[in-house]
């Protein structure tokens, strides 16, 4: 009884901040993976002249992650949102911890 109270006094807290949260999965996300979405933008823009290529890399980087990040957030969030409140601090815990996992796979840490 004394966990699943204390599961609940956690879920409680962390509701006004999933928001945040959301971001900063996206965010990680974005840090693990950028690398694989830049070299496939390098791959297409090889051949381009100098300018042409700087110009992709700025817009990639400007739109391309903002827009995956504005997009991406709140689908998150939906998705957090709709999982029962007795099981959101393990999600979150778990999916931390699974970035953490794949970081170090991708030899982030």
């Amino acid at each position: 009884m004394f966990i699943f109270d204390l599961n609940l006094s956690l879920a409680h807290f962390i509701q006004p901040h999933l928001y945040d949260i959301s971001l900063a999965f996206v965010a990680t996300c974005l840090v693990i993976y950028g690398d694989k979405i830049n070299g496939y933008l390098k791959k297409l823009v090889t051949s381009w002249i100098f300018i042409a290529r700087v110009s992709a890399f700025i817009l990639m980087c400007t739109f391309g992650y903002g827009l995956l990040t504005l997009w991406g957030q709140p689908l998150i969030y939906w998705g957090i949102n709709h999982v029962d409140l007795a099981y959101r601090p393990l999600l979150v815990f778990g999916s931390f911890c699974l970035l953490g996992v794949l970081a170090e796979r991708k030899r982030h840490l």
